[in-house]
């Protein structure tokens, strides 16, 4: 099965650097209205909750919401998603503007990280495929997404995320 990778674009980067926009032009990820964020599972690192292979039959119905928006404009009102919120566990970006900053990940790199917590681990590859620099986001970061994947409660998450990144 696929999960629908669906994104509400701030308008907020330049739009040639856009991932999502990108992917959408491969026909791998679709824009939509600001509506969707209540009634999809979406991505936001503000969340109380981390993303769970359990989250996994809601995106099947409803698809994979991503924010397209800069980092250096992000705040939490704009993020506001509600129950269906999710933050992604600390991943190391590979993308040229923040590589290896843990957990400053582009919205390919995020969607390819839930894709593989969620079990979709060949639609993580396929959509990282189109960016040269993001070959080796799967490799960088295989041990914690294998873990994270294995997770069932927010807490396992924590541990995992201390056992690979101490803050």
């Amino acid at each position: 099965m696929t999960i629908r990778i669906i994104y509400v674009d701030l308008k907020e980067d330049d739009p040639r650097r856009s991932t999502m926009r990108k992917l959408d032009r491969f026909g791998l990820a679709r824009s939509v209205g600001i509506g969707f964020l209540k009634r999809s599972i979406s991505l936001n690192p503000f969340a109380e909750s981390y993303l769970k292979r359990s989250d996994a039959h809601q995106t099947l119905r409803t698809g994979l919401l991503l924010i397209e928006a800069s980092w250096n404009r992000i705040d939490q009102t704009h993020l506001e998603t509600g129950k269906l919120s999710r933050k992604l566990p600390l991943l190391l970006p590979v993308n040229p503007v923040n590589y290896g900053k843990p957990g400053r990940l582009s919205s390919v790199e995020a969607a390819a990280g839930a894709l593989f917590i969620l079990g979709e681990r060949d639609q993580a590859a396929q959509i990282l495929s189109k960016f040269a620099w993001a070959h080796t986001f799967l490799e960088v970061n295989m041990a914690p997404l294998l873990e994270y994947s294995r997770c069932t409660t927010d807490d396992e998450i924590m541990a995992q995320e201390s056992e690979f990144f101490q803050r």
